[in-house]
């Protein structure tokens, strides 16, 4: 039977249990390292946990806090929980097969929920799109064996009859039968190795989105989106980690809206002494295709106008090009149960786009005057609190192994006069509690 190289070990025991808010905290992305958030991306590393309970207190967007703040209480953003059960399937003495199921409860998947706008227009009627509040996502996974494993994930959010006039609330808004949103998603992943130092994810899936007024039938066409993504990992015993490569590519489409996304990355991961530290490039390009969808009230809202039969559509398209540097790096400074993390990303892309729609204040994927067409650079932005942004720092505690809190902590904390009283110190806090 095949076994996992002590690198791999190393890296699985300093990764293992960790969060959203270690990733944000060190880097942004977890492209280059086995971490828990993984699961939502390939659901066979759910094999990788112990039973487990997890989940986030909630993030704050630091560029929407300020003076107006000082006085009150707001709760964090999209908080959610879940847990991980494992099953032993093996006789006496033996590790695999084991089984592994769980679900997760109020978890937003950013990467469907950006295509669904804030409204729907028809014949001039204003219809809101609601906030989808099943929000639960399901995994099942298991070893084989040989410690190979499989997994599938699936993912579901809808609402249907009630319009949301307070954001975050969806137990306030009016009845209106018109208004609806669907996001139905499944993926199904495998982890495996190739031989005693190389390992192998694979993930395929699937989704569809769709929102109010109009219904349309489940095979209808332009509502469903593929992805694909994958990653090896070979350890590299001289320098005690591993190289990693990996690719990702999907294509998203829903009602007037297609986006192709492909991304073709390489990164070194490290175990060095009471730590970890990563590096990593990526290839990037983003074609887009847009039509009657813009962005309104100062850009806060995301518009859908549906075309009637009559109407000529004309399109806003843009291709993006470029790539992403990213880093990230943790060491434990007070033992083993306390941890300080850093890491950031920078982004150079190369955007042609073209402007024809002309519909409402501004385009969704071309801030061009309406007719126009361009070329420019653009990066990511340089610090407005999101995981977008350059550079996150965060800590970490380790509870007798069994208790685990991460936070990231808000980036502008070392320059703030701490009797102010305005923003906040922690932008994101995640546990998770192993048994």
């Amino acid at each position: 039977m095949k076994r996992i190289s002590l690198c791999i070990v190393l890296i699985l025991a300093t990764a293992l249990y960790a969060t959203q808010s270690r990733v944000e905290s060190m880097g942004k992305r977890s492209a280059f390292f086995l971490d828990d958030i993984t699961i939502f991306e390939n659901p066979a590393n759910a094999t990788f946990y112990s039973n487990a309970l997890m989940g986030e207190l909630g993030f704050y967007k630091q560029n929407t806090l300020g003076p107006s703040n000082i006085g009150h209480n707001y709760d964090p953003l999209s908080p959610w929980f879940g847990a991980l059960f494992k099953f032993g399937l093996a006789e006496s003495h033996m590790r695999d097969p084991q089984i592994t199921i769980g679900g997760v409860f109020g978890r937003e998947h950013y990467n469907f929920t950006r295509f669904v706008p804030s409204e729907v227009v028809v014949s001039g009627l204003h219809v809101k799109v609601p906030q989808t509040i099943t929000n639960f996502d399901a995994f099942l996974a298991g070893t084989m064996v040989d410690g190979s494993a499989v997994g599938a994930h699936v993912y579901v959010g809808v609402q249907d009859g009630k319009q949301d006039h307070v954001s975050g609330n969806p137990a306030k808004g009016d009845l209106a039968e018109n208004a609806h949103v669907s996001i139905l998603a499944m993926d199904y992943g495998a982890n495996f190795l190739v031989t005693n130092s190389t390992s192998i994810e694979l993930t395929l899936g699937v989704a569809r989105i769709q929102y109010g007024p109009s219904r349309k039938t489940f095979l209808d066409p332009g509502l469903f989106s593929f992805y694909s993504q994958g990653r090896l990992f070979v350890d590299v015993n001289p320098i005690g980690g591993q190289f990693v490569t990996g690719y990702k590519i999907a294509d998203m489409e829903v009602p007037g809206w297609e986006e192709n996304y492909y991304n073709l990355n390489f990164g070194l991961n490290v175990v060095i002494p009471r730590g970890f530290f990563w590096v990593g490039i990526d290839g990037v390009r983003i074609k887009e295709t847009v039509g009657s969808f813009s962005l309104e009230n100062d850009g806060k809202n995301l518009v859908y106008r549906e075309p009637g039969s009559m109407d000529v559509v004309l399109n806003d398209r843009a291709d993006h090009m470029g790539g992403i540097l990213s880093f990230g790096i943790e060491r434990n400074v007070w033992g083993k149960w306390f941890t300080l993390r850093v890491g950031g990303q920078k982004g150079f892309m190369y955007n042609k786009c073209t402007n024809l729609s002309g519909l409402g204040e501004k385009s969704p994927i071309c801030d061009l005057p309406q007719g126009t067409k361009g070329n420019f650079w653009s990066t990511n932005p340089y610090g407005d609190g999101t995981l977008e942004d350059h550079v996150g720092f965060g800590f970490g505690l380790n509870i007798e192994d069994k208790l685990k809190i991460d936070a990231a902590l808000s980036e502008d904390i070392v320059f703030r006069n701490p009797f102010q009283g305005s923003g906040r110190f922690v932008s994101r806090v995640s546990a998770v509690y192993t048994f």
